[in-house]
């Protein structure tokens, strides 16, 4: 399959990935019947999966190195299981000692519970992108939406009148069991693919140990932080306001447009998911091209999206219910233009990471966004409520977009701007299918 239908078909994927996740916010936020009570789901979950992108670091490693020792493969793999089934059955224990001995929050109960999981999909799925298998990876990145979709929908069937507490108790553990079978299904995929065998046996291996230290402490620092950044603004509302029942009602209602204005970042991670292991088996200048490239791909992409998605927004409002979430337009329309930043930057990072092997990189820029963006919230937030989040946000991201690009000039020895100048060829394979489609519909209509 070549590159370009590759992107295409991932694109689709990650457009179904967006259009599934959208439909969970929506149902949640109907059958939860206080917007509060979605709101905290919201936050358990962006908590659990901040534990996916720190434990995704280390997965890094092993999906870094798979292209480039190919033959090591199976070694590789195994240290993988070794380090992340051990790493994840660690956490599990001190939740459970947690939830024994300490009574935590529901928001912070079932954030220890599903971590571990998010562990386990992370190694998993940067597996299959190390493999190359983009349509198991596509399969896989939908599958826990659908299964927490057919599960929950199967649940409201049959229990229409139960009590709110009961509704979201079962929301937080069909979500769980939604995970649990998203990455039974993803391991199998993986091992499937190492025709099984050696590669499911859990090895430790000196010679992966030492650099799988080095690698991945750093990249699971740059990633954690880079989610941090990604969530600071949704975070800080319940941390600088206090926490009663009309700032759960705000954290709620923010949650909404955060949802809707990041499927951009869903979609662009169509380009990223090809580019990955390029990025990662490449010389550095070919490396460079494909940054570039992938880089103004995105761009454009994002661009598109955002119009698409500034149009669509009042209807997404109407489907969540006005009454409840139309206080979350404003914000939207002020997060978009960050976020379509924000994808690009996101791109940019992983040339420091697959290809320069320097995640430190990533955490010095993130750590001085979030510092950014979090002092620019402690003094707007207060002031403007969620629409200072999304300010904050938007500004945070224009200038870790503006590091990156310098950043990679100074290192790469290559232009900056040709990360972000696009191109007449570039808009080639856009204006193609647009005319495409339009031969289409006048046969169509011709009959």
């Amino acid at each position: 399959m070549n590159g370009r239908k590759t992107i295409f078909l991932t694109f689709v994927f990650r457009g179904l990935s967006a259009v599934l996740t959208f439909a969970t916010s929506v149902i949640t936020a109907r059958y939860l019947l206080y917007p509060g009570d979605r709101g905290d789901f919201q936050r358990s979950t962006t908590y659990a999966t901040s534990g996916q992108r720190f434990a995704g670091g280390y997965s890094n490693y092993f999906s870094r190195s798979l292209p480039r020792r190919p033959e090591e493969g199976t070694q590789i793999v195994q240290m993988g299981n070794f380090v992340m089934f051990l790493f994840s059955i660690l956490v599990w224990i001190v939740a459970g000692l947690i939830i024994w001995f300490g009574h935590p929050s529901t928001i912070l109960l079932f954030s220890l519970i599903g971590m571990p999981l998010t562990f386990l999909f992370g190694y998993g799925s940067r597996l299959l992108n190390a493999l190359n298998a983009i349509q198991e990876l596509n399969i896989a990145n939908i599958l826990q939406a659908v299964a927490f979709l057919i599960i929950y929908l199967g649940y409201i069937l049959f229990h229409r009148h139960t009590g709110e507490h009961a509704r979201l108790l079962w929301t937080y553990q069909i979500w769980i069991i939604s995970w649990a079978i998203s990455v039974v299904a993803t391991l199998i995929a993986v091992y499937r693919h190492m025709n099984w065998g050696e590669s499911l046996k859990w090895k430790w291996h000196s010679k992966e140990w030492k650099a799988f230290l080095g690698f991945g402490t750093w990249s699971s620092l740059a990633l954690l932080s880079g989610y941090v950044n990604l969530r600071i603004d949704f975070w800080m509302i319940g941390w600088v306001l206090p926490y009663d029942d009309a700032t759960r009602r705000m954290i709620s209602v923010y949650g909404i447009a955060v949802s809707a204005a990041e499927i951009l970042i869903t979609l662009s991670q169509s380009i990223s998911t090809v580019v990955f292991r390029r990025m990662s088996a490449s010389s550095d200048d070919e490396a460079g091209l494909v940054t570039e490239n992938a880089s103004r791909q995105t761009l454009i992409t994002s661009i598109i999206t955002a119009f698409g998605l500034a149009i669509l927004m009042p209807v997404l409002v109407l489907v969540y219910g006005v009454h409840k979430y139309g206080g979350s337009v404003g914000p939207f329309y002020i997060l978009l233009p960050g976020l379509v930043l924000k994808t690009v930057s996101t791109l940019i990072s992983q040339y420091f990471t697959n290809s320069k092997g320097k995640p430190v990189t990533l955490l010095i820029v993130n750590m001085l966004m979030i510092a950014l963006n979090a002092l620019i919230c402690l003094v707007l937030i207060p002031l403007l409520g969620m629409y200072g989040a999304s300010i904050s946000s938007t500004i945070a991201y224009t200038a870790e977009l503006l590091t990156y690009v310098f950043w990679y000039a100074r290192t790469s020895g290559r232009k900056g701007r040709d990360l972000l100048y696009i191109r007449k060829d570039d808009l080639r394979p856009y204006a193609e299918m647009t005319l495409g489609v339009l031969r289409r519909a006048k046969r169509l209509r011709r009959g």
